[in-house]
């Protein structure tokens, strides 16, 4: 929770009798001061609850109504906006985190595109950039068509989601292949392999059928997502906790490890009740919530270019799993409350993103514990996609 606050002088907060006080015990100075600067100043300190002690009653930022938006720490004034790079464009989107933008993204029912939109000036006076690709503009130009098939593969609501992830990993990994090949010059050697999947949507059913062929491990999958649970629910917010508990009830019941129960005896056939009657329901005809999810997260954190040459494993891994726990967290919760609603819906994945940002330490954990045996492909993540 570092928030980087500018520096303010008692002078202009002297306008606001509560605003000195919190000042001075909510805004922490780095400790070394031949470290502190403008952009680096101070971390401010949560409330118990893990709200930001400058909120007022109303839920509005008290320095910027008294100091202006110019007083406000580069995180909030650019909160919940991305800004990245990506050759000659600045590209600007939402982060899921914030439980309006997760609304608007989440709910829109057509396919979320780039538009041609004027330069943020506020954004760019902050100088603070996500994600930022630069380079050759014929490599950038190559990159781009990458990213437009992958965007197309997630897009094509022709197949299944989880069809369309799989497709999607078969593509990362042939590309991954030629990068890390000793024969590897440079990204024109990508270009064959983007032209060959590109060709494949013509006879795009068969990944649906190689996808239902995959086999569900929905055991293992509940055993490795439910393990995290407890350390999910440590220092989890209100709003994240309540999806917590409500998907536990949901799966577990009273057969909770911790009052005595066998666990996961019945876990999957209440996984299984709840997603053939309530969670399959809600997503007839929305499925493009969770589309919009994991394109989000590839417009936003230029999704996978931003990884050492051909560690796409390492990228897809985390998309996979993440797009797994939002499912199985979507479960547990539909068979709690008797069916999903898009203000729950939207409640789990905003709070479940503002989580995992915070902390980065859970997807080593989970990754460690749901890898396959033996050589790692993209083949080897498939069967987490599988969700009954």
């Amino acid at each position: 929770a570092r928030a980087r606050p500018k520096v303010v002088h008692t002078s202009q907060s002297g306008r606001n009798e509560s605003l000195v006080p919190l000042m001075r015990s909510a805004v922490i100075p780095v400790a070394e001061k031949n470290q502190r600067s403008a952009r680096n100043y101070a971390s401010v300190t949560m409330q118990a609850d893990g709200s930001c002690p400058f909120l007022q009653r109303d839920r509005l930022c008290m320095i910027q109504k008294e100091l202006g938006p110019e007083a406000l720490s580069t995180t909030c004034a650019v909160f919940p906006r991305s800004h990245s790079r990506f050759g000659e464009y600045r590209e600007y989107g939402l982060d899921l985190s914030c439980p309006e933008a997760a609304r608007l993204i989440l709910l829109h029912p057509e396919p979320i595109r780039l538009v041609a939109a004027s330069a943020d000036i506020d954004l760019g006076a902050r100088a603070v950039l996500s994600y930022n690709l630069v380079g050759d503009p014929k490599h950038i130009a190559i990159l781009d068509d990458f990213r437009g098939l992958i965007l197309g593969i997630l897009q094509f609501r022709e197949l299944t989601l989880g069809a369309r992830m799989m497709m999607l990993g078969l593509l990362l990994d042939e590309v991954a292949r030629v990068v890390r090949s000793p024969l590897y010059k440079s990204s024109a050697d990508i270009v064959p392999v983007l032209s060959s999947f590109g060709a494949l949507f013509d006879d795009a059913a068969v990944y649906e059928t190689q996808f239902t062929q995959i086999p569900a491990e929905t055991p293992r999958k509940l055993h490795a997502l439910t393990t995290f649970l407890a350390d999910f629910m440590k220092n989890g917010r209100p709003r994240f906790v309540e999806c917590v508990l409500a998907c536990v009830d949901g799966l577990l019941g009273s057969d909770r490890p911790e009052s005595g129960g066998n666990g996961g005896a019945s876990a999957l056939a209440r996984y299984e009740h709840a997603y053939d009657t309530y969670y399959a329901t809600y997503f007839r005809g929305k499925e493009y919530i969770l589309e919009n999810y994991v394109v989000n997260e590839v417009l936003t954190k230029l999704f996978p270019f931003m990884s050492v040459r051909g560690s796409y494993l390492d990228q897809y891994r985390t998309l996979a799993l993440n797009l797994a726990i939002i499912q199985m967290f979507l479960v547990g919760m539909a068979g709690h409350y008797k069916g999903l609603t898009d203000e729950r819906v939207v409640q789990l994945i905003q709070s479940f993103a503002r989580r995992s940002a915070h902390d980065s330490s859970y997807i080593g954990k989970l990754t460690d514990a749901t890898r396959s045996q033996g050589s790692q492909t993209m083949a080897d993540e498939m069967w987490m996609l599988k969700e009954r």
